[in-house]
């Protein structure tokens, strides 16, 4: 007969043992944690990485123009930042960079609560999954810029087209998701919540939709990066004002530098868009992260 475990009466492995052992000492070694002051530290450490990242594209950048030795095919750095101040100080650009935001942000979100609403749908039910899933993979697989032809024969050159796009581009992310964080829902908690009288629709929403909700915002974050690369695409092949235009449009008169300082723009608006979307995300929906940390 073999001596019974700690583990075998309840008590929490790594406990002290009861008897003469002195019970204020543990075993094993404490775990260390980040106080404030290395948290501060570690913050300032990656500001610096991310800066020196920064300046080593740029030095490239710099060597491959000088290189070419061509400002009508590759401008330098400093050119592009010229252009960039120009296109911020003139009204017009201004007007087209807050027409491209505001697409992206309708887009966004009309194409996020489509595809929740989706998948929710097919999360739920087996018979609406088995129809309608071989669309969606179907769908998902063409490129939303196969469809700009035909968003303008249907919604005209403007703003219905252009949004038709970012949701096209943005709803399959978050469907799938949604599918895999509802998937990974634990059975014990479904199970627990069933035994305690639950009923479908209860265990649905108390367990499933929070166990799915950090594959929600992943979805989301990454349909927010499909936002903008397709409205680029879409103002450019046929849009008649926004970013992507004035990136096409510069292209037609070889100003190769605003065509650069459009492309910049669209990536640092990108970047401030990501980052806002992590801190707001991160603080209110933290509790369902268990511990992960969003970046």
């Amino acid at each position: 007969m073999t001596p019974a475990s700690a583990t075998d009466f309840g008590e929490r492995p790594g406990a002290a043992p009861t008897g003469d052992a002195d019970p204020t000492r543990t075993a094993g070694p404490r775990p260390r944690r980040r106080g404030p002051r290395s948290a501060a530290s570690w913050s300032r450490r990656r500001i610096g990485l991310n800066l020196l990242a920064v300046v080593a594209a740029i030095v490239v950048w710099h060597v491959a123009a000088l290189a070419k030795d061509n400002p009508l095919v590759f401008p330098t750095p400093i050119d592009s930042a010229r252009a960039l101040v120009e296109l911020l100080q003139d009204a017009d650009s201004r007007s087209e960079l807050l027409i491209t935001l505001w697409r992206v942000v309708v887009g966004f979100a009309l194409g996020s609560t489509l595809g929740i609403a989706t998948a929710s749908l097919l999360g739920s039910s087996r018979v609406a999954a088995d129809a309608l899933e071989p669309v969606v993979h179907f769908l998902r697989s063409i490129t939303p810029v196969a469809w700009i032809v035909p968003a303008t024969i249907w919604f005209g050159v403007g703003d219905a087209s252009m949004r038709f796009i970012v949701i096209y581009a943005t709803v399959f992310p978050v469907i799938l998701n949604t599918l895999t964080g509802m998937a990974q829902a634990a059975r014990n908690k479904t199970r627990m919540a069933r035994v305690f009288g639950a009923g479908r629709f209860r265990t649905y929403r108390s367990v499933v939709i929070p166990s799915a909700v950090p594959y929600v915002l992943t979805g989301m974050r990454l349909s927010l990066g499909y936002s903008f690369m397709s409205v680029i695409g879409a103002e450019m092949v046929a849009g008649s004002d926004g970013i992507g235009y004035l990136i096409y449009e510069s292209r037609l008169f070889y100003d190769t530098p605003t065509m650069f300082a459009g492309i910049l723009l669209v990536g640092a608006a990108g970047l401030a868009f990501d980052r806002v979307f992590v801190l707001v995300t991160a603080r209110i929906f933290r509790r369902f992260y268990c511990g992960q940390v969003a970046r």
